[in-house]
């Protein structure tokens, strides 16, 4: 595969550097992954997370040249700072279940916690790992930050599960291929072998959909054997109750087909037993249904007969972060996105700035948008209606994968070979702007007894100021990185103002 050097760009801040040429042994330990296991809980207005707890786990499966996020994909991020050289080490974008579940009306009368978890390489010394959420103008703010000491006793390394693993297909070691993950859900002891058989068909599948099939050797694919005590899955409607190890349902918002679980935490202790990218979930059913989610985890029933091309479809969700590109009105997905702006999915567009998605593989004569004739049928352009929209978002071609099964069109086949390529052990290049770094940053948030003032402009002066307004402490910065005492203040919400800027934090 033809690899390209990344070309470094000018940031806004120049200290903490959002460069690609990170180097891995400088920051990381060679082998294992730091996990971060989270609770976000809120309604459809407001969220909040609650830290369970670090685990250390003995792989990790992702590149470790292309620690920096190229794609500016997903709903939320996660980044790792390091704090002694007050530089980004590490970020990667990602889906989570929670945002599809603020857009419900069940969200607009009650509050719900889900699990959430994100995994990265381990650190050799203090770092923070930040959490983001994409705001409804597109950009990500910092909602929540945890200090990682490698020192702190109760940084686990309790494996919860423990089960053999099976090779299916391994070309090479993890940091420099597509690692998969394949997890039984629903299948018991006596139907390991089942099970190894579907994992074999799912890798047939990838073997035979293109653009995987001409790039199978970029790709290892593993299986966990891990059984349930029951056959089968929930169903809500059919009152059909399973007891499953990672506790999966059909009927999700109360959408038949949408195949999930909210039991992540025992999703990520599966995965734990190898290496991997991404957690592809095979459900002991004949039911059609699944679900995908951006860099978090892919599902589907392995004995529908519709299962090969939703195994393809729900990998794209979850492994390129493409959109889904049908209409479907009273879908609430819908309202996560902002007509306004441009959507970060690769596959759609609001036409607000189509030069930065797919403009370059139009034809001159082809107009935008595209009249969906068959003058235009094989054609790229910007087909309206995508996004669960009949009106304001645009698809590029009649027919894709991500909309009614066909093979996947030029524009969702050229974001999965870039996102294979992220994923060797060759740097590549940033595919596109990214949001510059802050210049003034205050973690950990919430904090218990002292903050650390990550700061572009020292030597200057940094007030703390309550919810009353009252300056609360005064503080001379110094250093790129200050740590202020706070252990003598209120709990509550407070405000850190330094070089004409503001950042909030929660004492508790």
């Amino acid at each position: 595969m033809k690899k390209t050097i990344m070309i470094l760009f000018a940031l806004a801040w120049s200290v903490l550097s959002w460069a690609q040429n990170i180097n891995f042994e400088q920051y990381f330990l060679e082998e294992g992954s730091l996990r971060m296991d989270v609770f976000q809980c809120g309604n459809a207005d407001s969220s909040h997370y609650v830290f369970e707890r670090f685990v250390i786990e003995p792989y990790f499966g992702g590149s470790k040249v292309n620690l920096i996020d190229p794609f500016n994909f997903g709903t939320n991020r996660v980044k790792v700072i390091d704090v002694q050289t007050n530089t980004v080490i590490y970020s990667r974008g990602y889906n989570t279940l929670f945002q599809e579940w603020k857009t419900t009306d069940e969200a607009r009368v009650m509050e719900r916690c889900y699990e959430e978890s994100v995994s990265v390489p381990l650190p050799r010394n203090e770092a923070y790992v930040i959490l983001e959420i994409r705001n409804f103008d597109g950009e990500f703010e910092e909602v929540f930050s945890k200090l990682y000491e490698p020192n702190e006793i109760f940084n686990t390394t309790e494996q919860r599960y423990v089960f053999p693993v099976h090779d299916l297909l391994v070309n090479g070691t993890p940091e420099s291929k597509v690692d998969i993950v394949i997890l039984p859900e629903g299948y018991t002891a006596s139907e390991m072998s089942r099970f190894q058989q579907d994992c074999q068909a799912l890798v047939d599948v990838f073997s035979q959909e293109e653009p995987f099939a001409s790039h199978l050797d970029d790709f290892n694919f593993r299986a966990v054997l891990a059984p349930s005590e029951e056959s089968g899955v929930d169903v809500p409607a059919s009152h059909t109750w399973k007891r499953t190890i990672l506790n999966a349902h059909f009927d999700t918002f109360y959408i038949d087909r949408y195949c999930t679980t909210r039991s992540y935490f025992s999703v990520k202790d599966v995965a734990a037993n190898a290496p991997y990218d991404q957690i592809y979930i095979l459900v002991n059913s004949s039911q059609y249904g699944g679900g995908g989610f951006y860099n978090f985890y892919s599902m589907s029933t392995a004995g529908n007969m519709s299962s090969a091309s939703v195994i393809i479809h729900e990998f794209g969700h979850a492994f390129a972060g493409l959109a889904d590109e049908y209409e479907e009105p009273d879908n609430p997905l819908a309202l996560l996105y902002n007509l306004n702006v441009e959507p970060w999915e690769p596959n759609i567009t609001s036409l607000v700035d189509f030069d930065s998605k797919w403009a370059d593989l139009v034809a001159p004569e082809t107009p935008i948008p595209t009249p969906e004739t068959y003058q235009y049928y094989s054609t790229v352009g910007a087909f309206e209606g995508g996004g669960y929209l009949e009106q304001g978002m645009y698809r590029p071609q009649q027919h894709c994968m991500m909309r009614d099964y066909a093979p996947f069109c030029a524009v969702c086949n050229r974001t999965i070979l870039d996102v294979i390529e992220a994923h060797s052990d060759q740097l590549v290049s940033v595919k596109v702007e990214q949001q510059p770094e802050p210049s003034l940053r205050v973690c950990p948030n919430p904090a218990v007894d002292f903050i650390d003032v990550f700061v572009e402009n020292k030597d200057c002066q940094a007030e703390i100021i309550d919810i009353t307004g009252k300056t609360v402490k005064t503080i001379q910065l110094n250093n790129a990185v200050n740590r202020i005492v706070i252990s003598d203040l209120p709990l509550g919400m407070y405000m850190l103002r330094a070089n004409g800027e503001t950042r909030k934090f929660v004492k508790q």
